[in-house]
């Protein structure tokens, strides 16, 4: 009763929180956040848990140790109305508590394949490909076949069979007759996700989206920007699925054929990376990209001037109540222009019962009372919904006021911005009355939080087009209009995903692509924003809420801040080919795959073949091949950079051989492995746990990978052993005379030279073997070199062959694979027994370290 303004006896446990009482996403938390404070003994809120909660008994239920049910229908939340971020888990879970609020443009950046599947995709019992409709579905299942990856091919989302766990959804690469056909990939794309949504809580489960917006994600300007939502949904599938493969992809198709479509997404699927947001573009200087924010500040000492005067006109939707009705009225005061404000909010008059009182409670109780005392029954949904009509007059009113006093002009014209021609005749009377349209604020938006599963089509619908169609009729009804100013109000949601908010999130992406489209076909001077909001402090952020969003590292955007951010992007010094800007705290939607606190175990799946990897053909022991460690830790650096691409990988700790590899498919059908990691802790840089596991479940080798944000100094380089010479023994042969097996591709080690306590040698690495092009993290065929010499160590002194059997750590000082030869020293810490143990250093021509391995230890063979 106290957080919902409802009188007590009104209040019954069976009563529906969102049907029979308006109990938003944000008032849940409230709610059971406060509860927890009264009673401290109460079990944590889980936000996935409190999003299934349908009644008052059931919250008092769960709270009680009890089971959240299924979770019901949800009701729209006028977004305009709310300055939050409503949803189960703010957006932006990873930012740190002390995270600084900023401006963040989107770039690509390159991001070469890491070699590894998409997760899950092996395991699949029943993959489905959605058709493109021109023959990639065929082929693509025909690419995959080639793997031992079986899919069948489905014309329509809604022919995938009941038993599916897996679909690549092609739809986005259909051509496309009009904007309408867009839209309806995406709606189609939703129902692909709900197909797989009942088994993605239980099992491993795959969902890919495929789309052409020209390979960089409608960055430039595609003319397919109204399929630009699609990413949004595989974000929010990411967040909301534990154990989804999700990506996705643009792939730029330009004069390719179907089948070479095919293998570079079969390329992608099974021998990519970890990114969700894959950009493919065959005609870039690179090749494979993703997106990534960055901050940018504004320039501070230019010019300062507003782009709009007191003549221009601005078309707001959504703008007379909420945060953009804050934002407008900053901008009034800067500019004195013209505001015409749309919004579906009638301006009513109030009951004289309400006269003088504010509070929700005291409008509730008063309301209740004129009721009874004219013998109408009323619901609290209803009571709730008078209350609302009552604020939302109250706030149009007061935002008119406001932008009138800031020195502005303003109209408010109610009237639904899905409603064409309801907006083209105001705007008529506008047009006559002041002039043309010269700025558009698209502010308007609905949420219905509920997870995918939950979410009706209904929900998705009315939060899809009030954001989508609501754009389309006002850039309809602006058309001739010598704009000068467009702005989308849209979310980081749409960047980052949200559980609960798939349909606001892609919503808000296609928002975000149709800007920039708008901004290449209008061309000029025409100043372009899709601003993607942070959540808001103020309104319906409570200091429960507040709390909330600290436990969780969001900052929030304090009101007058963000009116200033607002009017800052409208200067006519700032950059316009910033389109697509998240305001707010830095968005990193990998990290989000952590949202709500809850660390995740990240498995990467690995497939080694002689097609993938050739070059094992030369690392053979009794004919069969073997992996090496070095090769393990080069697929550990991956794995590391792969969960955290903001640091730097500096080195392994730790290394374990659990059991050693040797790889019966290798000729064949191939091996599969797959790599666990697991973060230790996170301060300005990371550790994580890393093991190599083969699909059966034998663990083969742990490390602990460090990684920083800078690299680290490196040692001062040990003297070179004494007494070195030339050694006289057979380091290779080919009847396996020699001290060393190793084939052509790893016969690295030249000029070899013996002392008394070690050895030194030239060594050459990939570059000089001829190994394929890879996005190396270390130099594996000049690392093994580094091992081979411990090898010829162990044998110079306990005389005998031996092989590696641990590590205590390798540092990366210089990431990659040097060209030319190197210097490699080795010196000998002990070697008694059965046992020696090494240190190995490796320094390129100019006499710098390039890596070191510590702690090298072989062991004698039987």
């Amino acid at each position: 009763a106290e957080k919902t303004g409802y009188p007590t006896e009104m209040l019954g446990l069976e009563m529906d929180l969102e049907a029979d009482l308006g109990v938003d996403s944000i008032k849940r938390v409230e709610i059971l956040s406060t509860m927890r404070e009264r009673e401290p003994g109460l079990p944590d809120v889980d936000a996935g848990e409190m999003a299934k909660l349908r009644t008052l008994g059931e919250i008092v239920a769960y709270m009680n140790g009890g089971v959240a049910p299924a979770a019901p229908a949800a009701e729209a939340t006028d977004t305009q109305g709310s300055s939050a971020a409503p949803a189960n888990t703010p957006v932006a879970a990873s930012a740190p508590p002390t995270a600084a609020l900023g401006r963040f443009p989107l770039r690509l950046v390159g991001a070469p394949a890491l070699g590894f599947s998409l997760p899950g995709i092996h395991r699949l019992q029943c993959l489905a490909i959605v058709s493109d409709g021109a023959g990639v579905a065929e082929a693509l299942a025909a690419q995959l076949a080639l793997q031992n990856v079986r899919a069948q091919v489905v014309s329509r989302a809604s022919e995938l069979p009941g038993n599916v766990d897996g679909v690549v959804f092609l739809g986005g690469l259909r051509e496309l007759a009009d904007v309408d056909a867009a839209l309806a990939v995406q709606r189609e794309a939703f129902m692909a996700a709900k197909a797989l949504a009942s088994r993605a809580n239980q099992s491993p489960v795959v969902f890919v989206t495929v789309q052409d917006t020209g390979g960089d994600f409608g960055l430039s300007g595609s003319s397919r920007a109204w399929l630009g939502g699609l990413p949004g949904l595989v974000k929010t599938a990411a967040l909301e699925w534990p154990q989804v493969g999700a990506r996705a992809i643009d792939l730029a198709r330009g004069e390719l054929d179907a089948q070479a479509i095919a293998v570079a997404l079969g390329n992608e699927l099974l021998a990519g990376g970890l990114e969700l947001e894959v950009a493919l573009d065959p005609s870039a200087a690179e090749p494979r990209r993703t997106l990534e924010s960055y901050r940018e500040a504004l320039p501070s000492d230019v010019d300062q001037t507003p782009r709009l005067g007191p003549t221009d006109v601005v078309l707001a939707s959504g703008g007379a109540r909420g945060v953009t009705a804050r934002t407008l009225v900053a901008l009034a005061a800067k500019t004195c222009a013209r505001f015409v404000l749309l919004g579906r909010s009638p301006l009513t008059e109030e009951p004289a019962c309400v006269q003088g009182l504010s509070a929700d409670a005291d409008l509730k109780r008063a309301l209740l009372a004129d009721a009874k005392a004219r013998g109408e029954a009323v619901t609290p949904a209803g009571l709730g919904q008078r209350v609302a009509s009552i604020r939302g007059a109250r706030e149009v009113r007061e935002t008119v006021a406001d932008i009138e006093a800031a020195g502005g002009l303003a109209r408010y014209v109610a009237v639904d911005v899905l409603d064409e021609a309801g907006v083209a005749n105001a705007l008529e009377s506008v047009r006559a009355e002041w002039g043309p349209v010269t700025a558009v604020v698209h502010g308007a938006g609905l949420l219905a939080d509920k997870r995918i599963e939950d979410k009706t089509v209904e929900q998705f619908e009315r939060v899809f087009r009030t954001k989508v169609d609501g754009l389309r009729v006002l850039l309809a009804a602006t058309r001739r209009d010598p704009l000068a100013v467009l702005v989308m109000f849209s979310s980081v949601a749409g960047r980052c995903g949200n559980q609960g908010q798939c349909d606001y999130a892609m919503a808000n992406e296609t928002l975000n692509k149709v800007a920039a489209l708008e901004k290449l076909r209008r061309g000029g001077d025409l100043s372009v924003k899709s601003l993607n909001w942070g959540p808001w402090e103020g309104g319906m952020v409570t200091p429960e809420l507040k709390a909330h969003f600290d436990a969780l590292g969001v900052p929030l955007i304090p009101l007058e801040v963000g009116a200033q951010m607002l009017v800052d992007e409208l200067r006519v010094s700032t950059p316009t080919d910033n389109v697509e800007i998240v305001l707010g705290g830095a968005p990193r939607p990998e990290s989000l795959l952590d949202a709500g606190g809850v660390e995740r175990e990240r498995v990467f799946d690995l497939r080694v073949h002689r097609s993938t990897h050739a070059y094992l053909d030369h690392h053979r022991v009794k004919g069969n091949a073997v992996v090496p460690v070095v090769l393990v830790l080069e697929w550990f650096a991956r794995a590391a950079r792969a969960v955290c691409p903001e640091l730097l990988f500096v080195g392994c700790r730790d290394v374990k051989v659990l059991k050693g590899i040797t790889l019966p498919g290798f000729d064949s059908e191939g091996d599969r492995f797959e790599i666990h990691a697991r973060k230790l802790s996170n301060g300005e840089g990371a550790l994580y746990a890393l093991e190599l596991r083969s699909a059966a479940g034998t663990r083969h080798y742990s490390a602990t990978a460090v990684l920083e944000p800078v690299r680290p100094t490196p040692q001062p380089l040990k003297a070179p052993p004494q007494g070195l010479g030339p050694i006289r023994a057979s380091v290779y042969s080919e009847d396996g005379s020699g001290v060393l097996f190793h084939g052509e591709d790893f016969r690295v080690v030249r000029d070899l030279q013996v002392g008394t306590d070690g050895l030194s040698a030239s060594l050459v690495g990939t570059h000089e073997k001829a190994w394929l092009p890879d996005a190396w993290q270390t130099d594996p065929a000049l690392l093994d070199g580094g091992l081979q010499l411990a090898l010829l160590w162990t044998e110079h002194t306990l005389g005998r062959a031996s092989l590696p059997t641990g590590l205590g750590a390798l540092h990366v000082y210089k990431p990659g694979a040097p060209a030319g030869e190197l210097r490699a020293t080795l010196h000998a810490r002990s070697a008694t027994g059965a046992r020696a143990v090494t240190d190995v250093s490796f320094v390129d021509a100019g006499g710098e370290l390039v890596a070191s391995l510590e702690g090298v230890e072989t062991h004698v063979l039987p």
